[in-house]
């Protein structure tokens, strides 16, 4: 038997672009909050405002509602995209311990959609 190299190679790989990762559609729930069109979320975003286990389940909703509200204030104050931060407390539900969680997002108008996500999903 013959044995045969097989040569590596190594290529580097470009991000994958916005169109490739997974996103949320929010429509409904920023229709009322002047958004024209499909509201984008993207899932790391939107895992990141998920409640921890010892949080209250109705801070989620409460979170997506001001995040909408604030990207559409950003996005209206800079003509459709803008990076902003968006922070908010977490309550611990047994010792009402609260802890800040700032995070750096980007909305982004995208063919007639609007994307709101981290910076990386960008």
């Amino acid at each position: 038997m013959i044995a045969t190299q097989l040569p590596l190679v190594f290529t580097a790989l470009s991000p994958p672009s916005p169109d490739t990762r997974p996103w949320i559609d929010l429509s409904g729930q920023a229709e009322g909050l002047g958004f024209a069109g499909p509201v984008w979320v993207s899932l790391a975003l939107a895992d990141a405002l998920e409640p921890n286990p010892n949080e209250a389940d109705d801070d989620y909703d409460q979170r997506l509602y001001d995040l909408l509200w604030l990207a559409q204030f950003q996005a209206a104050l800079e003509g459709g995209s803008s990076t902003f931060t968006f922070s908010f407390p977490r309550t611990h539900r047994l010792t009402s311990a609260i802890s800040e969680t700032s995070l750096r997002l980007r909305v982004e108008d995208h063919r007639q959609a609007i994307r709101i996500g981290l910076l990386a999903d960008f």
